[in-house]
């Protein structure tokens, strides 16, 4: 048998890891590097863009004032307050004097002015008489210069409930237009 010694040094295998993590952090530091740059890239479009945004918004609002200075705006709504306050309807006597027309168990459902001289009104009355009768006094009224019946309409009365039993049984629609001299001049008088 042959015994084969090997007096020659053998080589070390060396150690490759701490070679592979320094490659690693290399590998990881200049990923975050190319993040870090697209994100500062990023920021520095949008922050640019928000500036001309702004500068695009100064400009609008340097234009919007110099049209403003010029007062043509400022005139048309001191006008138009101007118009509003001339026609002020004085609603207070024009409700009064139309409920002071109505008869004992008439009551109004709703008001409306829907102008400086119409009025829309819903009236509830026990009777279709007490309707012809508020609706011819209106009619003789010097502060009306016009009334339309719009429409009756008849609420369903149970077989249960005493028929006798007095309950606003119709409301009646009415388009009314108000004689605007006489509302300005002295106000509502009833006739």
């Amino acid at each position: 048998m042959i015994v084969e010694i090997n007096l020659l040094e053998q080589k070390e295998k060396r150690n490759i890891l701490p070679y592979i993590a320094v490659a690693f952090f290399a590998l990881l530091l200049f990923i975050m590097a190319i993040v870090f740059h697209a994100q500062k890239t990023t920021l520095v479009n949008e922050s640019s863009r928000l500036d001309e945004q702004i500068l695009q918004v100064q400009r609008e609002q340097e234009n919007f004032a110099g049209t403003s200075e010029g007062g043509t705006e400022r005139e048309q709504l001191k006008s138009s307050l101007h118009e509003l306050k001339s026609t002020v309807v004085p609603t207070v006597p024009v409700v009064e004097g139309l409920v002071s027309l109505l008869p004992e168990r008439g009551f109004f459902e709703s008001f409306a002015l829907t102008s400086a001289s119409e009025v829309n009104v819903n009236v509830r009355f026990d009777t279709i008489q007490d309707v012809a009768k508020y609706t011819h006094t209106l009619l003789q009224q010097s502060f009306i210069s016009d009334v339309e019946l719009a429409g009756v309409e008849t609420d369903v009365v149970d077989d249960t409930e005493d028929l006798y039993d007095y309950q606003p049984r119709y409301v009646a629609s009415y388009y009314i237009v108000l004689e605007e001299g006489t509302l300005a001049a002295e106000g509502v008088s009833i006739q």
